[in-house]
């Protein structure tokens, strides 16, 4: 474990070590830990590392240093294979200068549960920039989410990419249920 104190938040990152569980089952596993702590988690950043065997990371903020640290611990608990120290400061680095990372939770101030347009997203979340894949995304560009958006951060900037759908629409390109052969994809790179 690797914990930040800064003026406006905590940030810790954790290595979940060598598991069989995917990405999604341990970002469950993080956020029902946290509300069982009263933990009101702000970020929660997944990095995949490839250090020999594929695994998952997490850097995790809050205002609350101490809960976050007793999230680690009873993480670490669950986690027999802990993997400890590889590379934890620098995702969380990565993180603070919007470097590398792909958001599960974030601030966001709008609900997102079906339709929403570009333009009210970026003026209503932490995202920066949402970018069209293949295409120029139009001004008035509407967003299908379906109550799921995973942006990433890239070059100093959280940034959401999406694809043309049908009937106009533009939709995030991860999906909350991909297809069978893209589920185990590592993170998307630009």
């Amino acid at each position: 474990m690797n914990l930040v104190f800064t003026k406006e938040r905590s940030w810790v990152s954790f290595d979940s070590g060598v598991t069989s569980f995917s990405r999604k089952h341990l970002e469950q596993l993080v956020l029902r830990r946290s509300k069982e702590l009263g933990l009101e988690v702000e970020y929660l950043v997944s990095f995949q590392l490839l250090n020999g065997m594929r695994r998952i990371a997490f850097a995790i903020s809050a205002e609350d240093g101490i809960l976050l640290s007793k999230l680690v611990d009873l993480l670490k608990s669950e986690f027999p294979s802990f993997s400890g120290e590889y590379q934890l400061g620098e995702l969380i680095n990565q993180c603070q200068t919007k470097e590398s990372g792909r958001l599960i939770k974030f601030p966001l101030s709008i609900e997102i549960s079906s339709h929403v347009s570009a333009t009210e997203l970026i003026a209503n979340s932490e995202i920066d920039e949402v970018l069209a894949i293949g295409e120029e995304l139009p001004a008035d560009a509407m967003l299908k989410t379906n109550g799921y958006i995973r942006p990433i951060f890239h070059g100093g900037l959280t940034r959401l990419l999406v694809e043309r759908i049908a009937e106009g629409f533009f939709a995030p390109v991860e999906t909350e249920s991909p297809h069978e052969c893209c589920g185990d994809h590592d993170d998307f790179e630009l």
